[in-house]
């Protein structure tokens, strides 16, 4: 059977997207294209079909969908703000006679959306009914809905089809050790979709390490970043796994959450050679932490525990999200001063995007306080979708603006500069919708091995210092 797995994308700022052939001619180059690494999720998918079958992997970052494709069944992966482009795509298939599959964490959160789409929508993780689509796929029998009742078993996965991910990745692609999260953020889709913290066994992490094909450059072979939403939950897994990575001499970045980091995991991260770390702050209020169920993040360590990274040579980029309940316009205007106190080398800004299924959703919709708009066209972190409890939707987005402004990688079209200069924040930071983060992935990691090597030719202790990016 001939088959195509798309990972669906659009750039994060162009709503009506249509794919590069489309005529949104005024969406300037560098936004159509998102060469950062293959997401895991096509990857994996591609890897579970049976021996024999002809699978074609398309993801859409890099090269657009031939509606035309000589394929029996497509099957269409997707985040929500690439929901309407997968619409479209699916009529189009659907209209040639190609059987449509949908899944992702939108079709999982509301299956209904595409039920006139698709021939089949899969709710939940694919591992536990592929076994059954699969069988129904071949009989041509296929259910309208596949709903798995149980989170995957990890115990057994293959190994990646490495021969169908696309050479223009500039990482290629990103790797899973872990899958889930036990917190409940309220903003998180991860609760939404009932996803529980779960580890893979590290013999087999490492083995799909170990059978990185030969024919990708260094960079390909070498770097090698962990897709995980929060690899370091599991303290003796991770300290394992870092011990196993020791010997492949690695290059790697990760993410996890801050209660995570100890002198010890730090320790045995810079071991075993991770340079960067992604950490969801998310918030240097106390008080705002609490209002969307992030207890666990305590602003008074941040500065102890950005240390220790600092320390093993890591360089630390973070998210922080603008306009949640308790946030002020006195927040905002000292934000930078209190980034740059605690030590964080890339911040990354962003708004809260509520989305669906989710507490935070809820809670403005009973309060009445979204605004109005379809919430599909914003899910960018780049729009005010609510109206904030102590800053007005206006005073909200233009320091948002300021922050994530037009020095940055990736700046708005209509950036404000307002409340501080933009050296203040904006000559390193990162706005949500880059199309570049890897490439501040790769400028940390060039960073940090300035800075390690320079610091062993003085025999000073390492300090990682903030990055500064190149405007596009």
């Amino acid at each position: 059977m001939r088959i195509a797995v798309i990972v669906v994308w659009r750039p994060n700022t162009v709503p009506h997207w249509d794919g590069r052939r489309s005529s949104l001619t005024n969406v300037p180059r560098i936004l159509t294209y998102d060469r950062r690494a293959a997401l895991y999720t096509g990857i994996h998918l591609a890897s579970l079909f049976p021996q024999g079958w002809d699978v074609t992997l398309i993801h859409e970052m890099v090269r657009d969908v031939d509606v035309d494709l000589d394929v029996d069944a497509v099957f269409l992966s997707m985040m929500d703000f690439c929901a309407l482009h997968a619409a479209r795509l699916a009529a189009a298939f659907r209209a040639r006679g190609v059987t449509v599959i949908i899944g992702g964490l939108y079709a999982t959160l509301r299956p209904g959306y595409f039920s006139e789409l698709a021939d089949a929508v899969v709710v939940g993780e694919a591992e536990p009914v592929w076994t059954a689509l699969i069988a129904d796929l071949e009989r041509r029998a296929l259910a309208p809905l596949y709903r798995a009742d149980r989170p995957a078993d990890l115990s057994d996965l293959p190994v990646p089809r490495y021969t169908l991910v696309e050479s223009d990745f500039r990482l290629t692609m990103a790797y899973e050790a872990t899958r889930g999260c036990p917190f409940q953020c309220s903003f998180c889709v991860l609760p939404a979709v009932r996803s529980p913290f779960r580890c893979r066994p590290i013999p087999q992490v490492i083995r799909d390490l170990q059978t990185i094909p030969a024919h990708w450059n260094w960079v390909q072979r070498t770097y090698v970043p962990f897709w995980d939403n929060n690899i370091g939950v599991d303290r003796r897994y991770f300290s394992d796994l870092c011990r196993a990575l020791i010997p492949l001499k690695r290059r790697w970045a990760c993410e996890t959450s801050i209660d995570t980091i100890t002198s010890d995991s730090a320790r045995w991260m810079g071991k075993a050679d991770c340079w960067f770390v992604y950490i969801g702050l998310e918030s240097l209020s106390q008080h705002s932490l609490s209002s969307v169920s992030k207890r666990h993040n305590k602003v008074r360590e941040y500065r102890r525990r950005i240390r220790y990274l600092h320390d093993d040579g890591i360089v630390v980029m973070s998210l922080f999200l603008l306009g949640l309940d308790e946030d002020t316009a006195d927040y905002l205007r000292d934000l930078p001063d209190l980034i740059e106190d605690i030590g964080i080398d890339i911040p990354v800004f962003s708004l809260p995007a509520p989305i669906d299924g989710t507490p935070f959703l809820r809670g403005l919709r009973d309060a009445g306080r979204l605004l109005p708009g379809d919430l599909l066209d914003g899910m960018d972190g780049m729009q005010v979708l609510y109206r904030p409890k102590h800053l007005s939707a206006e005073e909200l987005e233009m320091p948002s603006w300021n922050v994530c402004g037009a020095r940055t990688v990736c700046g708005a079209p209509h950036a404000v500069s307002l409340h501080r200069p933009a050296s203040d924040l904006c000559d390193y930071s990162v706005c949500p919708g880059s199309t570049c983060f890897i490439d501040d992935f790769l400028l940390a990691l060039a960073s940090a091995a300035s800075h390690r090597a320079s610091a062993e030719r003085h025999g000073a202790p390492y300090k990682p210092t903030p990055l500064e990016t190149t405007p596009v």
